[in-house]
């Protein structure tokens, strides 16, 4: 009984320091009592789970914009997949080999391409078209510097290399160029432009041939024009003549020879006559010549006498 007014002190002492706190018990109540007096003056509090009002709307919205966007990307992507022609070996006119890349159509790059190697395809035309120009580089393995470089322009084609080969279709050389000589392996050069060729620097071949009906002329306008051999040379004319002519004087000479007319009919023009006198009926002169070798001609009666400006 005593312990029983303790506890109730006890519990009057706890409950009473606060307003509103906990009921006190009294003597000889039972708990459940107790109990369920403190549940009758504690507060219900009831807690809303979910969205409601305008954020609920805002969330439907902001769902179905969503919605709306991916359907139309997976309409473009599958849109795009259906024009472009994509599989699984490439993309349209463009296929995915072993041996690398096929273009079945035209292609068009926009900027530079990198390749060991272009094919056409069978019994089909390659063509290269550029609205600028064609420009094909060969770098050195090392470095990557360029090596050598081919450009197609509008009106010009232009090669940077350190010599320049051309072959026919039996590996025969038929054109060759370096800094130091050009080469032309082919049996026969012809030139057909109206003014010919022109040198600025000496050439040597074994033979010069015209044409079959045209004339051949070698001239040197401004300068001197030499004619040498080393063992010696050979003017022919199979169906014409051969005319050398000069403004002030033609040189033969041979050092250790001779110098060889050989025709039926020689003729020597505006020879100079030696003495006053007048030839035969004929017309014939007598053929003389002085000590510095200059000819002139004699009437047959006077013999070769030459007058003192002929000779000097």
């Amino acid at each position: 009984m005593e312990l029983a007014q303790e506890e109730s002190s006890q519990l009057e002492v706890m409950g009473g320091g606060q307003a509103g706190g906990y009921t006190s018990f009294t003597p000889g109540a039972g708990p459940s009592s107790a109990s369920s007096a403190i549940r009758s003056r504690q507060p219900s509090v009831v807690y809303k789970v979910g969205i409601y009002g305008w954020r609920k709307r805002c969330v439907y919205l902001l769902i179905l914009i969503l919605m709306a966007i991916v359907i139309v990307n997976i309409s473009l992507t599958i849109w795009i997949l259906r024009v472009m022609n994509f599989t699984l070996s490439g993309m349209g006119k463009l296929r995915i080999t072993s041996d690398g890349i096929k273009v079945d159509g035209e292609a068009e790059f926009l900027k530079s391409i990198y390749t060991a190697e272009i094919r056409s395809r069978r019994n089909r035309a390659l063509q290269l078209q550029s609205s600028q120009n064609i420009t094909l580089n060969a770098r050195s393995n090392g470095l990557g510097n360029v090596t050598s470089r081919f450009v197609v322009g509008n009106r010009n084609l232009v090669s940077h290399n350190e010599r320049f080969i051309v072959y026919d279709t039996r590996d025969n050389m038929l054109f060759y160029a370096d800094q130091n000589e050009v080469k032309i392996g082919t049996e026969k050069l012809t030139f057909t432009g109206r003014e010919g060729a022109v040198f600025d620097s000496a050439i040597q071949t074994p033979s010069i041939i015209a044409e079959s009906g045209q004339s051949l002329s070698i001239e040197s306008l401004t300068g001197k024009l030499n004619i040498e051999a080393p063992e010696g040379i050979q003017l022919r004319g199979g169906a014409g003549q051969i005319t050398a002519s000069c403004l002030t004087g033609l040189n033969f000479q041979s050092t250790q020879g001779k110098i060889l007319l050989d025709s039926p009919r020689i003729e020597l023009k505006n020879l100079p006559t030696g003495s006053a006198g007048t030839s035969n009926s004929q017309g014939v002169f007598e053929l003389c010549t002085c000590e510095n070798g200059r000819l002139f001609l004699a009437p047959p009666e006077s013999g070769c006498q030459a007058t003192v400006d002929l000779c000097t």
